[in-house]
């Protein structure tokens, strides 16, 4: 099934065009109107819209302009263009803007009927082209490498995510790893030489570490790449389950580690340094994994280039645990950003949790997380151009130290509860002034208004006034214009002699016969009926 949109300034032409035409027969679920250039962009953007049937001679944007606004945007869509027989210029543009057809008007109902179905076809076996197996399959092949990088890349970071999920996301990579066997890391540092290359030639260079490292270690272990946030190449090493079982896996990586070095600084030229980790549990050790290693660069290698190492028992080089829920993506930083209050109360409970589970957690930490916490706030509250005193008052800013991980928590809900009801609070006062002056315009200017009218008049974009204007009415601002108009025109037939054409105009309808039937469809009954019966 397909949708159209049908667009025309004249709105009894695309009324009728709507009703007079067998649309469902003819395969179409939805048929979907606009009385503008500005209208029916709103519409393209919120609806899978697949043929445009559009009027050339439009005010505001003309249809040779949304043609080529559409064909920038959403190339698939279809458009066929009416035109007059005064306007075979305007004709010879619109083909050359690659519109798909165009008819002179008048158009004969089976004429059209026969270009739209040409057009579906058309569509139909395009949608067949792109939707094969063959495509999609090539698509994601060429993608596979960087989807791998970027899943090893969120377990480094501590992404959490279910088991189901995980076995799903490695069966659709290609990915043979197990939850059941132990995995290690091998961490890669470039060295000076690495650092001089422009980024072009380092995408090649590191293209050829990988390489080099797959055909040493796939022997005897499944590997798994990816580069991470410092520029090192970190590679996930799990034990082969067709391989018979050795009891020197450690000797075997160190082997390896020491001929990666060699090869690199053979083949390329540049040096390497190289951390090994010990072992863990797959997934759920990887983030500790990770964190011994770069822990044993940062304070055993630092600026020394060339070394080897062995971090299998680094417990001497980090004592002190890190609390790892509140440097876990989505940081704090990041919910915020987004306004996502349920995302900022759940990490608030799993780092009150954690600091309540672990007693190797001291009083320090509970104050690394306030400390993490309070620039959260104060970076919200300034980007929002506002002082957080003012927001959530001094007496909560200069609580003492907490002791306990719930008077933390506490603290940092009901900060939470304040910025929310604030923001929120403010957001929909200016929205309801927005509303007000909306409506305030449409009833000035009933005889005129267009949405890019309304838009100019509170300076925002047609399609942003839209998109606000549903969320807090429930309707498009066409719905409430038509529905005042009505109002207007029960009130002008009931208490003024004006006619039936004259109260048209006052309205703002060029067409008497469009505005009867418009008021009919409101009422119920015709305008004359309407005022007989008032009397």
């Amino acid at each position: 099934m397909h949708q159209i949109l049908l667009i025309d300034d004249e709105p009894y032409v695309v009324d009728d065009l709507s009703i007079s035409l067998p649309w469902t027969e003819m395969g179409f679920e939805q048929v979907h109107k606009a009385y503008s250039g500005y209208e029916a962009l709103e519409l393209l953007q919120r609806y899978p819209i697949d043929i445009v049937v559009t009027d050339i001679n439009m005010p505001e944007i003309s249809g040779i302009e949304l043609i080529a606004s559409i064909r920038s945007r959403w190339k698939h869509i279809r458009v066929v263009m009416l035109t007059g027989y005064a306007e075979f210029e305007y004709a010879r543009k619109a083909i050359e803007e690659q519109a798909s057809a165009y008819l002179l008007k008048p158009i004969a109902n089976d004429q059209l009927i026969a270009v739209i179905g040409k057009l579906q076809e058309e569509l139909r076996g395009e949608w067949e082209t792109w939707s094969s197996f063959q495509r999609t399959m090539q698509t994601f092949r060429e993608h596979l490498p960087l989807l791998r990088d970027r899943l090893l890349g969120e377990l480094l970071q501590g992404r959490k995510m279910s088991r189901p999920q995980l076995h799903e996301r490695l069966s659709q990579f290609d990915l043979p790893f197990s939850t059941s066997l132990p995995v290690c890391l091998v961490i890669v540092r470039p060295e000076e030489f690495f650092r001089r290359q422009d980024m072009g030639s380092m995408l090649l260079f590191e293209y050829a570490i990988i390489n080099i490292a797959q055909e040493l270690f796939q022997d005897r272990f499944h590997i798994w790449s990816s580069k991470d946030v410092h520029d090192y190449l970190v590679f996930l090493l799990q034990p082969r389950e067709d391989i018979e079982p050795r009891l020197n896996l450690a000797d075997d990586i160190t082997q390896a580690a020491y001929q990666l070095q060699n090869h690199v600084s053979t083949l390329i030229g540049g040096g390497l340094s190289v951390v090994t980790t010990g072992w863990g549990g797959f997934p759920d050790q990887v983030y500790t994994l990770y964190q011994s290693g770069i822990s044993a660069i940062r304070q055993h290698i630092g600026s020394e280039t060339g070394i080897y190492l062995d971090a299998t028992d680094n417990s001497s080089f980090n004592p002190v645990e890190i609390l790892q829920p509140l440097y876990e993506p989505p940081l704090f930083f990041h919910l915020f950003e987004a306004n996502n209050w349920q995302g900022i109360e759940v990490k608030l409970n799993a780092i009150a949790s954690e600091l309540a589970r672990n007693p190797d957690h001291s009083l320090e930490h509970i104050h690394e997380a306030r400390l993490h916490l309070e620039t959260a706030f104060y970076y919200f509250a300034h980007k929002n151009k506002k002082m957080l005193g003012e927001i959530v008052g001094n007496p909560l800013m200069k609580q003492a130290p907490f002791q306990t991980a719930d008077k933390l928590r506490e603290w940092a809900l009901e900060m939470v509860t304040l910025l929310k009801e604030h923001f929120e609070s403010e957001r929909r006062d200016s929205r309801t002034v927005l509303i007000r002056n909306v409506h305030e315009y449409i009833d000035r200017n009933m005889h005129y208004v267009s949405l890019q009218a309304i838009a100019d008049h509170v300076q925002m974009h047609p399609v942003y006034l839209s998109k606000m204007y549903k969320l807090e009415t429930g309707k498009r601002i066409s719905d409430y214009i038509s529905q005042v108009k009505m109002e207007k025109a029960a009130y002008l037939l009931i208490h003024t002699p004006l006619k039936i054409y004259e109260v048209s105009a006052e309205l703002g309808y060029s067409n008497a016969h469009y505005f009867i039937k418009l008021f009919k469809e409101y009422t119920g009954m015709t305008p004359h009926e309407f005022r007989d019966r008032a009397l």
